[in-house]
C-alpha cells in the first residue's frame, strides 16, 4: 500500500466519523428543538440529559478525528507491515519514499540482459529506496519480501530534510549510496 492510498483510506476514516458527529449533534439540536415546541417532563430529560451527552460525544468525535490528522500529517515516519513475496515497489518506478526495514528480509532483484536476478539481501537494520530520492531517477531495482517484513517508510520531503539536518545520518546514508553505485557500475 503506497502513502497516497493510506492517506485515502485515513481520510475515508475520517470523513465517517465526522458525519457521525454532525448526526450526533442534529440529535442534540432536535432534543433542543423537541423541548421548544412541546415543554413537558419528557422533553425536558432528554434536553437537559441527552442532549448535553448527544454534544459532549460529537466533540469528542471532532477532536479525536483532529488529533489523528495532526499525527498522521505531522508523523515522521509511516509504519507498514507486508506479507512474504510481496512486492514493495518495481524497477523504473518514481522514488517517493525511503524504507527503513524493522523486521523482516527483502530482496533485491534488478533485471539483467532481460532475466531477473537476485543481487542482495536486506534484513532489519538496513534500508533501502533513498538512491531514487537522492538522484531524481527512477527506482534501480525491484524489492521484494522474503518473510513478513515490518518497514519504516520516510517521505522524500522528510527524508531530504533528515539529510540535511542530520550530519551522521548523511554519512551513513551518502556511504552507503556511493556503494551501492559502485556495485551497479561493476554489473
Amino acid at each position: 500500500m503506497n502513502h497516497e492510498l493510506a492517506d485515502r483510506i485515513g481520510t475515508v476514516a475520517s470523513e465517517r466519523w465526522l458525519i457521525g458527529a454532525q448526526l450526533l449533534a442534529l440529535m442534540a439540536l432536535g432534543c433542543g428543538l423537541l423541548f421548544l415546541t412541546d415543554t413537558t417532563g419528557g422533553t425536558v430529560f432528554l434536553f437537559s440529559t441527552l442532549a448535553p451527552l448527544l454534544t459532549i460525544a460529537a466533540c469528542g468525535i471532532v477532536l479525536g478525528v483532529a488529533i489523528s490528522r495532526f499525527r498522521r500529517h505531522h508523523s515522521l515516519f509511516h509504519l507498514e507491515t507486508f506479507a512474504p513475496g510481496q512486492i514493495i515497489f518495481r524497477e523504473g518506478d518514481v522514488g517517493d519514499c525511503a524504507y527503513f526495514i524493522q523486521s523482516g528480509e527483502v530482496e533485491v532483484v534488478r533485471t539483467l540482459a532481460g532475466n531477473e536476478a537476485v543481487v542482495a539481501k536486506l534484513v532489519a537494520g538496513q534500508y533501502f529506496g533513498e538512491m531514487a530520492l537522492i538522484t531524481n531517477q527512477p527506482r534501480s531495482a525491484t524489492i521484494r519480501t522474503i518473510s513478513l517484513t515490518k518497514l519504516a517508510l520516510l517521505g522524500k520531503r522528510n527524508f531530504l530534510t533528515m539529510l540535511s539536518a542530520v550530519p551522521s545520518a548523511r554519512d551513513d546514508i551518502l556511504r552507503t549510496f556511493q556503494e551501492r553505485a559502485m556495485k551497479d557500475a561493476a554489473q
